[in-house]
């Protein structure tokens, strides 16, 4: 099966891409996905999968979502994403004690990510309602990319909020969204803004990554089951691990790494090793990059 390079069929308003290696064939889901992505979808409709309860005192949490369908959007389907978010998920629940959130295509929200105090944005509800959130889609400069108006199809940096709840760790696993530009004012935007709460790190791409098992293979790392298993790393190195978040990247692609305090820098997960107390917001913030 070829595989798209890095920059194909981008969309005609600019968001990124991610390389994605086929496309769904499944036309029956496809049709109720152009059907539902055109409108505004009720909490009625949402099928998402809760593996296991949520939020409750002594839990630890994850919200994973990933986009696989975005033909109705003109960008390429990403199979990748859905095979390892699935990953992803399956290396937390081995891991015991966390509850875990799912959802996936439409049922993926741009509200869930954005920040409670918009009109329409929940995150006090999902993202910021957990310690651990991951997505993986389609993004660019300062954004990420979903399918459905709910509230709409983009998250900008400016409509973020993460930490006033609870989440520490927050993961776009999307072409470009943690882009250092001149200056790098989309990142100081990003921590004007993603900050102004609690939130240890903020993680993604300065490049393109491409579609394989980045989430699933990070998560290996982060979490050890046994000493054949290995893990246990710091997030931080986790992500930048050439078995870890840079598993299936082309070399040279570059991840970044937004940090509120210095100490976060070595913030293990829960349960794999301690990590630094919440940073008050001072202005100031730590950023690395990595070429995997």
């Amino acid at each position: 099966m070829a595989t798209l390079s890095k920059g194909e069929e981008m969309h005609p308003q600019g968001n990124g891409t991610r390389s994605a290696h086929g496309e769904r064939r499944a036309w029956v889901r496809r049709l109720l996905f152009l059907a539902l992505a055109t409108a505004t979808a009720s909490q009625a409709f949402r099928s998402g999968t809760a593996l296991a309860g949520c939020c409750e005192e002594g839990t630890k949490e994850l919200l994973a979502e990933h986009i696989e369908e975005y033909t109705a959007t003109g960008n390429t389907d990403l199979p990748g994403c859905a095979d390892t978010t699935e990953s992803l998920v399956e290396e937390f629940e081995d891991a015991g004690g966390w509850s875990r959130t799912w959802f996936a295509d439409f049922d993926a929200w741009e509200s869930d990510w954005k920040k409670t105090s918009l009109p329409g944005g929940d995150d006090a509800s999902w993202s910021d309602a957990r310690d651990f959130a991951y997505f993986c889609g389609h993004g660019n400069v300062g954004r990420v990319t979903f399918t459905t108006n709910n509230t709409d199809q983009r998250l900008l940096n400016t409509d973020t909020g993460f930490g006033d709840v609870d989440v520490e760790w927050v993961v776009f696993d999307t072409s470009l969204t943690l882009q250092r530009q001149a200056g790098a004012a989309e990142l100081d935007t990003w921590y004007s803004n993603a900050f102004a709460g609690g939130l240890h790190l903020l993680i993604g791409w300065h490049d393109s990554p491409s579609d394989g098992d980045t989430g699933g293979e990070f998560a290996d790392e982060m979490i050890d089951m046994s000493w054949l298993d290995g893990g246990g790393q710091t997030i931080k190195n986790a992500w930048f691990d050439s078995d870890g978040g840079c598993t299936d990247q082309d070399d040279g692609t570059t991840q970044m790494i937004v940090a509120e305090d210095l100490a976060h820098y070595d913030d293990f997960l829960h349960g794999e090793g301690g990590h630094a107390a919440d940073g008050a917001f001072d202005g100031n913030y730590w950023m690395w990059s990595h070429d995997c």
